[in-house]
């Protein structure tokens, strides 16, 4: 019989991909018998199986989005705290925490003989990791024009992003109800749900400007209005595959939401 590991590793090669297996092994002289056929298509199955199984777990694009937001997360962990940390630090030598946004600089830039040098250095690592940070924004902004561009449309490439984070990537996004959609990532609220509170009306969509900036009563319709339409966008984006934008999405779900403010 043939080597199992041979075919495999030509099966593997997409610049020439085998479309008919069957046919294949039978033309290239692999199998003579069906019986032969069956036992060599056992064993490439299973070596098939531990090839993808042995696959870097994040290799497709939308699981790259995954990686790219948890060290956004860790980025702003850690120049929050060290921020923080800085401040009260400068408060020290300075009598109080001045309001100013651009006190890093400052720390920096100031050349008062009673700003240490640690304090300085640190400074200008806060300020380090700020620009990488406005980096790793931009590259999640790139990222997700590539990786969902309908859904990118819809709900900006950030919150996008963090709801393929929430969900374990966009296959799991686009399975799910549009009413799971609507409440990702209020977990705490759900645990207060489970002990007699209200339901939560959205989770992480609630930063999308349509929900946040719209009068209160209105938010959980408007919710439920956006989680339906990044549901279809997420479908389209995943099994089409083509990278247009449907903008029709956008204008019809820009029209829903106008006619429930209407009706309000």
């Amino acid at each position: 019989m043939a080597d199992p590991s041979a075919i495999v590793y030509r099966l593997l090669d997409l610049k020439s991909p085998v479309t008919n297996l069957r046919a294949w092994l039978f033309d290239a002289g692999f199998v003579s018998s069906e019986e032969e056929y069956r036992v060599l298509l056992h064993e490439i199955t299973v070596r098939l199986a531990k090839e993808q199984i042995s696959l870097p777990q994040f290799t497709s694009g939308d699981k790259q989005v995954i990686q790219d937001v948890e060290a956004l997360d860790t980025l702003n962990e850690v120049t929050n705290l060290l921020s923080e940390r800085l401040f009260e630090w400068y408060s020290f030598y300075h009598g109080s925490i001045p309001e100013s946004r651009e006190l890093v600089r400052e720390i920096v830039e100031d050349c008062h003989d009673k700003i240490p040098d640690a304090m300085r250095s640190l400074a200008q690592n806060l300020a380090d990791l700020t620009e990488s940070r406005k980096l790793l924004v931009t590259h999640i902004q790139d990222q997700m024009t590539r990786v969902s561009p309908n859904l990118t449309n819809l709900a900006g490439a950030l919150l996008a992003a963090r709801l393929l984070s929430i969900a374990g990537g966009l296959d799991k996004l686009c399975r799910m109800p549009a009413s799971r959609l609507q409440v990702l990532g209020a977990n705490r609220a759900m645990f207060r749900h489970l002990r007699g509170a209200s339901p939560p009306k959205h989770g992480i969509i609630f930063r999308h400007p349509l929900i946040h900036a719209s009068p209160r009563h209105l938010r959980g319709r408007i919710a439920r209005t956006l989680a339906s339409k990044l549901v279809i966008a997420a479908r389209i984006d995943y099994y089409s595959g083509d990278g247009e934008v449907r903008e029709e999405l956008a204008r019809s779900l820009n029209a829903r939401i106008e006619e429930i403010k209407q009706k309000q």
